[in-house]
C-alpha cells in the first residue's frame, strides 16, 4: 500500500456521498407529475434535504477527521511494524483503523440515504 493510493481512499468516499444525492434526485425527478399533491412534494423535499444534511454532515466529519491526521502528522504502519526514517512510535496508526473511522463515517450519509428512499419510496 503506497502513501499516495492510501489518500484516495477519503476522496473516493466523498465521491460516493455525492452519488447519493445523484440518486435520490432521480428518484425524485421520475415521481414528479403535474398532479402532485401538497403532502407528496413535502415528502420529496424532506428527501432531499434528508439526505443532503446527512451527506454534509458526514463530509464535515471526513474533514475534521482528516484535519487531525495531518495536524498530528501521524503515518500509517503496516502490521505495528514502523520504519526507522519515520520517528517516534506515539505517531504510528494503522491503515485498517484510518479506514473503519471513514467508513464509520460515511455510514451517517447512508442513513440518510435510506430515510430518503424510504420517504420516496
Amino acid at each position: 500500500r503506497h502513501q499516495d493510493l492510501m489518500a484516495m481512499v477519503p476522496v473516493v468516499q466523498a465521491g460516493v456521498l455525492a452519488v447519493y444525492g445523484i440518486i435520490i434526485a432521480y428518484l425524485i425527478q421520475s415521481k414528479i407529475t403535474d398532479a402532485l399533491s401538497t403532502a407528496d412534494a413535502y415528502k420529496f423535499f424532506t428527501a432531499g434535504l434528508s439526505v443532503g444534511l446527512a451527506c454534509l454532515a458526514s463530509g464535515f466529519g471526513m474533514g475534521k477527521f482528516l484535519k487531525q491526521c495531518n495536524a498530528e502528522e501521524l503515518f500509517f504502519v503496516r502490521k505495528g511494524r514502523a520504519e526507522p526514517k519515520q520517528g517516534s512510535a506515539s505517531k504510528k496508526f494503522s491503515f485498517t483503523t484510518f479506514v473503519l473511522c471513514l467508513i464509520y463515517l460515511e455510514a451517517i450519509g447512508l442513513y440518510g440515504l435510506i430515510v430518503a428512499l424510504y420517504l420516496v419510496g
